[in-house]
């Protein structure tokens, strides 16, 4: 009776492409955390540079603010910018140098991880700034400067990091294909050798010779 081996290498196939996909899942894992931290640092980067203006409290309990305060209240949101410019280039960066052998994968990791890098970076910055603005206000003497919350106005200043993290992206991706394109115009042109004619000639001479050779009065 003769016994049948049984074939291990059919349940390895899903092994193997689980562990192929593994390095990539991985790198993109710790990508991620690493915008998160990045974001964090931001945040704190973020709550440290921000001018907010302040209300300044009158005597007769009143609050007011000058006209360079009304013109600093967006400040926060400039600041936000600022700081998602230049975070979004080094994670595009980093994000180039880690993934650009994925091909088109690196374009929503680089924006994914700006994005998170900022929402991080919107929450460290209001836990750490100061906020709480209608209780400080209630409680505040006269004479006392009371700084608004830090916080963002308006949604734009969010979509600078994940722009700011394809620039770098997309640059270099058009200079490497301007590069390949130019290299491979340049790139010498195999010149196919024309049909020799000598034979013909020589067939046509041998027989334009015996032509001549051959008396015909």
């Amino acid at each position: 009776m003769t016994q049948t081996p049984t074939d291990h290498t059919a349940a390895r196939p899903p092994a193997i492409r689980t562990n192929r996909h593994a390095p990539l899942l991985r790198g993109i894992s710790v990508f991620l955390i690493l915008s998160l931290v990045v974001g964090g640092v931001s945040g704190l980067v973020w709550a440290s540079v921000a001018e907010l203006p302040s209300y300044r409290i009158n005597s007769d309990g009143s609050a007011s603010m000058s006209e360079r305060g009304l013109a600093q209240v967006f400040s926060s949101d400039s600041s936000f910018c600022l700081v998602g410019l230049v975070t979004g280039l080094l994670l595009g960066l980093l994000a180039w140098w880690w993934f650009s052998r994925r091909g088109v994968l690196v374009v929503p990791i680089a924006a994914v991880g700006a994005l998170m890098a900022c929402l991080t970076c919107w929450w460290i910055g209001i836990l750490v700034g100061p906020s709480g603005f209608a209780i400080r206000i209630s409680g505040a003497k006269a004479g006392d400067l009371v700084p608004i919350d830090l916080a963002l106005r308006s949604w734009p200043p969010v979509l600078v990091w994940p722009f700011a993290a394809l620039v770098p992206v997309l640059v270099i991706s058009m200079v490497r294909w301007d590069a390949a394109e130019r290299s491979r115009q340049d790139r010498p042109r195999r010149r196919r050798r024309p049909p020799s004619a000598e034979p013909a000639r020589s067939a046509r001479g041998g027989t334009d010779s015996s032509a001549g050779l051959s008396p015909d009065h």
